[in-house]
């Protein structure tokens, strides 16, 4: 800063905060000078930047709230961020980025950009003593990895990589990272990770951000964060990948690391990730969380029965276990290990998931199962072909809640398959044993709305003696009456005792 600038600072000084603070409410918080201004000396900080900041967040009383939301065009706030005294520690910081590589106007200044919020993400966070849930948004990122060098992708895993070493350094418990279009070819693939010391080390981000910070205090090194000797750190406890970018290389490599060494981590989510099914065999013996107590896979592939198997016997300790209705089938033949999962409680699956691992008193501490299907325009409701896959695990079902959950992913007026008699479809091997009439909650939703579904439940719902609850969502057209339509569900299913209709709860007892 210029003399004339210390002497305007030196003649603010003069004046009370409560005079200071009346004086900026007549400037436009958005104006640089207000930034200017907070870094000339620590009152004026205190006082100028939360007005500054005001300006890019809604929320601008940080300290109490604890919460930060930033989206892709409120990125350069990053920048006044890096220097704040006063924010301490987050509760949840959730940052949404955006590049995409097929606009008619996209050049490398677009990735520049991109790498450059990322970086100040990392230098913000640095200079924080611990933030406990960060979501990483890239649901705005479409970039084609394909024609670009390995030079390239080589800095997306160090500028990205950085970014969530600084994460798990602020002893963050929970890590969502969410979305994103990201198109490598196989040849840029990066297989068998070896060992990567690198998630605990301190980035140069970190100490940028610490010389910045310290450069407004009268010591250095005031907001370094000395650990506890008597306090162990508890680190990641969930890990949410909901994008692919961390499952491809280059960013893949850290992210088994991440997984290996975390040593808390009780929770895992793998679903609404699209990459080359082979790559899944890979991704599953690379993991190994002896911890885990909580796993979701919900993906569009096929997973190897034998992988499968291993990866399980790997995890003695999963209580929830969720795989989704998108997963192929598994081999009629194929099971898992007999003492596979002997903590699991909750289960949802398909049938051929349901019976590979309950098969033969398979997995015996099961409780609640909710089985999934997928009801589609080439994947009608087979309730002979279900029944036939799970008549091995019939004998159990009596001994647990059985939740069917039903997604109808097509025009919903056609209906056919939902009963035996319209079913054009051959018959099963053999009769079996109907163990869906053991449903005692049912969960339908359907992607169309149609006149026709009304009649549909009250015709199909008594096939469920031990109906308890009911939820239905996307099903009624708008125009029908919810509450008529309760009390129809009344009069054919006495026993119903809970109605649910698109998030809305109705008693159903009269």
């Amino acid at each position: 800063m210029d003399n004339t600038g210390a002497a305007s600072a030196f003649g603010l000084l003069r004046l009370p905060n409560e005079v200071l603070l009346e004086i900026f409410q007549y400037l436009d918080p958005a104006d640089p000078g207000i930034f200017g201004i907070s870094t000339s000396c620590k009152r004026l900080h205190y006082l100028a930047l939360p007005i500054f900041l005001s300006a890019w967040i809604p929320d601008a009383a940080l300290p109490a709230s604890r919460d930060l939301v930033l989206s892709p065009n409120q990125l350069e706030v990053l920048v006044p961020l890096q220097t704040s005294l006063f924010i301490h520690s987050l509760r949840n910081l959730s940052c949404s980025f955006s590049l995409n590589s097929a606009r008619r106007d996209y050049s490398s200044r677009d990735m520049d950009i991109f790498f450059r919020n990322i970086r100040r993400l990392a230098g913000f966070l640095s200079i924080l003593q611990r933030v406990d849930e960060v979501t990483l948004d890239f649901k705005d990122l479409n970039f084609w990895a394909i024609g670009e060098s390995l030079d390239a992708l080589e800095t997306w895993s160090s500028v990205i990589s950085a970014l969530l070493d600084v994460v798990l350094e602020k002893d963050c418990r929970t890590l969502n990272v969410e979305g994103g279009m990201f198109i490598v070819h196989s040849s840029q693939f990066q297989r068998k990770p070896g060992p990567r010391a690198t998630v605990q080390r301190r980035s140069v981000m970190f100490d940028v951000g610490r010389r910045i910070s310290s450069a407004f205090v009268a010591r250095p090194d005031v907001q370094k964060v000395t650990p506890d000797p008597g306090k162990p750190r508890v680190g990641l406890r969930t890990f949410n990948i909901h994008s692919r970018v961390l499952l491809l290389h280059p960013c893949y490599t850290w992210t088994m690391a991440a997984l290996n060494t975390s040593p808390n981590l009780l929770s895992l989510s793998i679903v609404r990730v699209d990459i080359p099914e082979r790559s899944w065999d890979e991704i599953l013996s690379s993991i190994h969380v002896p911890t885990l107590e909580d796993l979701s896979i919900d993906l569009r592939c096929r997973i190897r029965a034998a992988s499968f198997d291993q990866f399980l016997a790997r995890h003695p300790r999963i209580y929830n276990l969720n795989l989704g209705r998108d997963l192929l089938p598994l081999p009629e033949n194929d099971a898992a290990s007999k003492d596979c999962l002997p903590n699991l409680r909750n289960l949802s699956a398909s049938a051929s998931y349901v019976r590979f691992l309950m098969v033969d008193k398979r997995a015996p501490a099961v409780r609640a199962l909710r089985l999934l299907v997928k009801v589609a325009s080439h994947a009608i409701f087979k309730v002979a072909d279900i029944n036939y896959m799970l008549a091995p695990c019939h004998a159990r079902m009596g001994g647990i809640h059985l939740t069917l959950a039903i997604t109808v992913d097509y025009a919903s007026s056609h209906w056919t398959g939902f009963f035996p008699d319209e079913d054009s479809t051959a018959a099963p091997k053999r009769r079996v044993p109907d163990s869906l009439r053991s449903a005692q909650a049912l969960e339908l939703v359907s992607t169309c709305a149609s006149d026709a579904f009304e009649n549909l439940a009250l015709r199909w719902l008594p096939s469920f003696p031990l109906l308890r609850s009911v939820s239905f969502s996307g099903c009624l057209n708008k125009h029908l009456d919810p509450v008529s339509f309760v009390f129809r569900v009344r009069e054919a299913c006495p026993d119903i005792e809970l109605v649910t209709i698109d998030g809305k709860r109705f008693d159903a007892v009269p």
